[in-house]
Order: structure tokens, then sequence, then C-alpha cells
């Protein structure tokens, strides 16, 4: 995908001044460190931002310190009972199953979350974390998503709630949640989008060094990352390149001579080895470029279609309709700024 846009393209959105007050990360024994160390992260650079806006808090059980499942520690975190009583954004971590289930059940995690959930502006989750809201009662009726391995247990568990399988976040009311791992970080990104406007959310992605930003409705798994992960080293390469490269000659011939192998042959190869052909992988790529440019910009659909590698709006408005069945503009009134 392309990098972000420079903050010089982008056109200024005012910020919303949302209220920001306290984000509380809740940790257990046995959390997935980076579903702590992301979000916290995010809020910390939008509190350097924006002084006053956050006051973050991580928090356990007990308190004290907390084993992650990589074997890191979270020193000094604050029981759940000694929380401040005002609490605007509470966000639930994830791990394996075993530490998940032991926060739910002996360490009452769900209990006090269902307590203090009404007293709540935002409640959300990272991966796992979705099951201590659903033990809470919280996602029942609504729409909800977890890490894309668990997605069926939590369906069977809770059938009361709409699982997502493919989204990375999902919001349904003050309910947010997210898929595995890193998504945490742009779930975090979204609700500091939805306090304090889309510049600073983007500000912070740059500061974080992103490759992009994606919008919730993007699938867990990406394409490229499946396909890299069935092909050579020698295609695995050139995904990556053309990933970061849509704009660039993507025609098999192009492809083939960087891939060091005739047309014939590296078209079998890459259809054999990726499950796609080089025409269709392409296509998803530059779509997939030109989605996050209308979710992230101001931009017209013709500069759009030349940073995404389409010769014309037409040609970025037909391989739109065939990925996503919606107009370039739909498709923006639905999901951009």
């Amino acid at each position: 995908m392309p990098t972000l846009p420079h903050k010089d393209e982008e056109a200024a959105v005012p910020a919303s001044h949302g209220a920001g007050g306290v984000v509380v990360l809740v940790a257990f024994d046995g959390v997935e460190a980076i579903d702590i160390a992301g979000p916290a992260s995010v809020f910390s650079k939008a509190e350097q931002m924006r002084p006053g806006t956050y006051r973050l808090h991580i928090a356990s059980p007990a308190g004290g310190s907390v084993l992650t499942n990589g074997g890191l520690s979270f020193a000094g975190t604050l029981a759940l009972r000694q929380l401040p009583a005002e609490i605007d954004t509470l966000i639930v971590a994830g791990g394996d199953e075993p530490s998940v289930r032991s926060a739910i059940f002996e360490h009452k995690v769900s209990e006090w979350i269902a307590e203090v959930a009404p007293h709540v502006r935002r409640v959300g989750s990272v991966c796992t974390g979705a099951f201590a809201l659903a033990a809470a009662g919280l996602l029942d009726g609504r729409e909800a998503t977890t890490h894309w391995s668990a997605c069926d247990m939590l369906q069977e568990l809770r059938p009361q709630v709409r699982v997502h399988r493919e989204r990375i976040y999902v919001q349904d009311g003050p309910m947010w949640t997210s898929a595995g791992v890193t998504t945490g970080i742009e779930l975090a990104l979204a609700l500091v989008e939805d306090d304090l406007g889309h510049a600073v959310s983007m500000d912070i992605a740059r500061t974080l060094a992103l490759p992009m930003l994606r919008g919730g409705e993007q699938p867990q798994l990406s394409q490229a990352l499946e396909a890299q992960a069935t092909a050579s080293h020698r295609l695995r390469e050139l995904v990556a390149w053309i990933g970061t490269h849509p704009q660039e000659d993507l025609s098999v011939e192009a492809m083939a001579a960087r891939a060091g192998m005739s047309p014939r042959n590296f078209a079998r190869a890459f259809a054999a080895q990726t499950g796609c052909t080089p025409a269709r992988f392409v296509e998803q790529t530059r779509v997939a470029a030109a989605a996050q440019l209308l979710r992230q910009t101001s931009w017209t659909q013709e500069k759009i279609a030349g940073r995404s590698g389409f010769r014309s709006v037409d040609a970025l408005q037909r391989a739109f309709a065939r990925q996503h069945g919606v107009t370039p503009q739909g498709y923006r009134d639905e999901n951009g700024r």
C-alpha cells in the first residue's frame, strides 16, 4: 500500500475536541504485551500532542506487577478497585485462552466490567479481550469481532453476538472491539480520531511509523500476507514490492522481469503459489490502495486513481465495483472522513 499521505497533502479537518479523560487498559497475567503497549503508545502520543486530553492507567485484578505471555512485565498496575470513579474509556486486552478464562472466572474481571460499564462512555477490547466483554453481557445483540482464530468460539459461546470474522475492528454504539494483537493500535487510533479528529490520529500514525492506517472494515488477514505465506522467496519479495508500489508498471512482463522469470513461467508460478492470478492480485492491491486514500484524504478520484495505479477514474470505478460492489464515492461516504 502507499505510505500515509503527508500532512501537507491532507485537507484540514477540525478536531472534535471530544472529552478524553481517564483511559484504562485492563491487563492480567498472561496478557498479550502488545495489546497493552500498542494502545498505550497511541494514547500517550495523543497526550503529548494535546496535553490534558488523556490520563492513562494500566490496571489489573490485584494491581502490582503483571507478567505477559511473552515474559515481559508491566510493573505498578493499579488494582481494578483502586481506579478513579470516573472512567471515560475502558479497554480490555487479550491473551491466550487459559489466561483469559482465569481473568474472567477466577479474578472476576467480567463482573467488575459489568459494574462499571454503565458509567463509562466507551468500552473496548483488543483480541480475545472481547470474551471478557461478552461474559459481562455487554456484546449481546451487538456486532463485534475478535482474533480470527477465536471468532468461531466467541460465536458458539455467545450466539447473541453478531461476530464479524473479517473486520479489524467494529464499533457498535459505545462498544469497540478489535481483532488480534496489532489491531489494538488501529482501534486506539480510531478512538483518538473520534475524540480529536482525523489529523491528530494521522500525526500519531506517522510518529509510530505505521505504513498505512486501515479502516475497521479491512480484513484481518491481508491479501499480501496470505500470498507471502505460500510463495517462494523470489515471489514473496515481489509481493511486498507490489504492495508499496501500486502506481508502477505492474504488467505481467514487468513483474516477470523483476522476478527474473519469463512471463509465461512467472504467470504460472504466481498463480500456483498464491492461488491468485497476477492480474487479479494487482487489481486487488490497487483497489486496497485506493480505498485507503478514499478513507484518509479528500483527494479527487482522479488523483487517487493516479496514486493507486489506475490509468483513469473509469478504470478505478470499474475495479472498485468488482471488488466492493459499490462506487468509490459510495465507499467514501460510508467509510471516509
